[in-house]
């Protein structure tokens, strides 16, 4: 019996910045690469600055979408990364967004730090958890936290990102018990064929997306 498809992935970690919506970002250019067409959903309400690191205009986003508008009229092509549709985050619960998103096309949830009731709202609605951590002892610890919160909610933990490392992952790769991929470090995350082949490593760990 194989892994079963995965729809939406929640993008955690325990600590704020760590790499989180870069994470989101590079790995639905991944999805770009594999010829699919990502949706990156920024479910962070405290620091919603997904569509900056985008370059969309941040114009609409997930209010509009609890609102009752069309995702088609709400998401934003990513100039920054083509074939990436971004929802801007806003002030609104995930629990009022999320379960209205396809389930045809790859999602990514970028969630806010720590374990929140926002947090838990997009675990639990996700198929699966990412969790991202750079190789410090807080921010590991911090993003085990985040592991246990999701299989706590039934969200299984598939694959784990440590930005900013090139050293040896094993250990991390143990305590989070998932599959776990380093992200070189890089000036320019954004444009760097190394940090793409980790992202692409990353996504070939995490099974089988429509």
């Amino acid at each position: 019996m194989g892994t079963p498809p995965v729809a939406m992935l929640a993008i955690a970690g325990g600590k704020g910045g760590v790499g989180k919506t870069t994470t989101a970002l590079r790995l639905a250019a991944a999805y770009v690469r594999r010829r699919r067409r990502p949706l990156v959903v920024d479910a962070d309400r405290g620091m919603p600055n997904c569509h900056l690191y985008a370059d969309t205009p941040g114009e609409y986003g997930v209010a509009d979408v609890a609102a009752g508008t069309t995702l088609d009229a709400s998401a934003e092509p990513a100039p920054a990364l083509p074939g990436v549709d971004v929802l801007a985050g806003g002030d609104v619960a995930p629990d009022d967004y999320l379960d209205a998103l396809p389930a045809d096309r790859p999602v990514l949830v970028d969630t806010a730090a720590g374990a929140a009731a926002d947090v838990g709202a997009a675990l639990a609605a996700a198929d699966a958890c990412v969790v991202v951590t750079t190789a410090e002892r807080d921010a590991v610890r911090n993003g085990l936290k985040s592991a246990a919160l999701a299989r706590a909610l039934g969200t299984p933990v598939v694959g784990c990102a440590v930005v900013a490392t090139a050293g040896d992952v094993r250990g991390i790769e143990r305590a989070v018990a998932a599959p776990t991929v380093p992200i070189p470090p890089s000036s320019r995350p954004f444009d760097d064929a190394d940090v793409d082949a980790a992202y692409d490593a990353l996504a070939n760990t995490l099974g089988p997306n429509p």
